[in-house]
């Protein structure tokens, strides 16, 4: 019998994984694959999510290959995050068990065709459905159902939720996080196996989403969006939850006060942090969407006046992109030269005006 043993990378983060999967993707798989666990000794939430739902994604696109596992007994926190029966190993607490206990979240798993059938037999839309999951999440990791770092941590969960449920085109998406509260710092990951940023956002004509590194910067530009556009069809959807393209600017502003936020999807991961300098890009491999962000909750003012702050700035944007008709590759790309520049903006507009 022919068989290939794979070594686990020795730190499961958002910068460690991709490697490890486009290993993984690139394999040629024999009678057996081993995985071998003896060099893992540290990891996160994003990290497990990622590296599971491609151990899961290998197992199913090839049942004609006998799987095992070793070494992984050493890894309890592993186990009780969920992250070994997330793919099928029978190790640990199993996906779908208890919501976890104070401060952290393990592997958790949930439907957009759930989530969608709650909302409409009790009357609502699926973003109110979203919201009241989300704030869940946000009471078990803060040990808390008020102040602002549940306020914060709910607002930024239910805002990526609601973008994998309306954009991602796919049941099943994850969610691990884990609060520190002595590090004053949370890591939430959200992890869909979906069609991708690209996708999702070529289908707005205004701008050149060809390439994924170009979708990543206008998804997180305020109003930039797959379905709200000038010249789109008139969305049925209107009140608190109509699509408006800001979900991921507003969450990765929370993030880089002080922490930083990690989108990867098909081939590019984008990483946004304070500062001018504040945006890094790395080679990733994922069919689907990652998200990860890091909040640092000393960081964290009134939320309110600071969504109010960013909101702004998003809306001054809007409103001048309401006005253009049209704008070609070359004036589009422009918007990913600066970080929400609102100087570059006006500059922009007034170059499309002239013409």
């Amino acid at each position: 019998m022919a068989y290939t043993t794979i070594n686990v990378p020795e730190a499961l983060t958002a910068f460690t994984v991709f490697p490890f999967c486009k290993l993984l993707q690139r394999q040629r798989l024999g009678d057996e694959l081993i995985f071998d666990f003896s060099r893992t000794k540290t990891v996160e939430p994003f990290g497990m999510l990622v590296v599971a739902s491609e151990i899961e994604r290998c197992i199913t696109s090839h049942p004609e290959t006998s799987f095992r596992y070793r070494n992984f007994e050493k890894m309890p926190y592993a186990a009780h995050m969920r992250f070994f029966k997330a793919f099928g190993l029978d190790f640990g607490r199993k996906p779908g068990e208890a919501l976890g206990s104070r401060n952290y979240i393990p592997l958790t798993y949930f439907n957009s065709t759930v989530l969608k059938n709650t909302a409409a037999q009790q009357g609502l839309d699926v973003g109110d459905e979203i919201e009241a999951q989300s704030k869940r999440l946000s009471e078990t990791l803060s040990g808390a159902d008020t102040g602002e770092v549940f306020e914060t941590l709910s607002y930024s969960i239910r805002e990526i939720m609601r973008n994998v449920v309306e954009h991602a085109q796919v049941d099943r998406f994850g969610v691990c996080a884990q609060f520190w509260p002595t590090k004053r710092r949370a890591e939430v990951a959200i992890v869909d196996r979906g069609i991708g940023l690209r996708e999702s956002i070529k289908v707005n004509p205004h701008i050149d989403a060809t390439t994924d590194k170009s979708a990543i910067n206008y998804a997180l530009m305020p109003a930039v969006s797959g379905k709200a556009f000038k010249g789109a069809r008139r969305l049925a959807k209107r009140g608190p939850w109509t699509n408006s393209g800001f979900g991921l600017y507003m969450t990765s502003r929370i993030c880089r006060m002080g922490g930083n936020f990690f989108i990867s999807s098909g081939s590019t991961g984008m990483l946004l942090t304070s500062g001018k300098d504040g945006k890094r890009y790395y080679d990733t491999s994922l069919n689907g969407t990652a998200v990860r962000m890091i909040i640092r909750t000393e960081n964290l003012d009134s939320l309110t006046a600071t969504l109010a702050k960013f909101r702004e700035d998003g809306f001054a944007i809007q409103q001048k992109y309401k006005e253009i008709v049209s704008i070609d590759p070359s004036s589009a790309s422009l918007m990913l030269s600066q970080d929400f520049d609102l100087n570059l903006w006006d500059k922009l507009l007034s170059n499309l005006r002239l013409r």
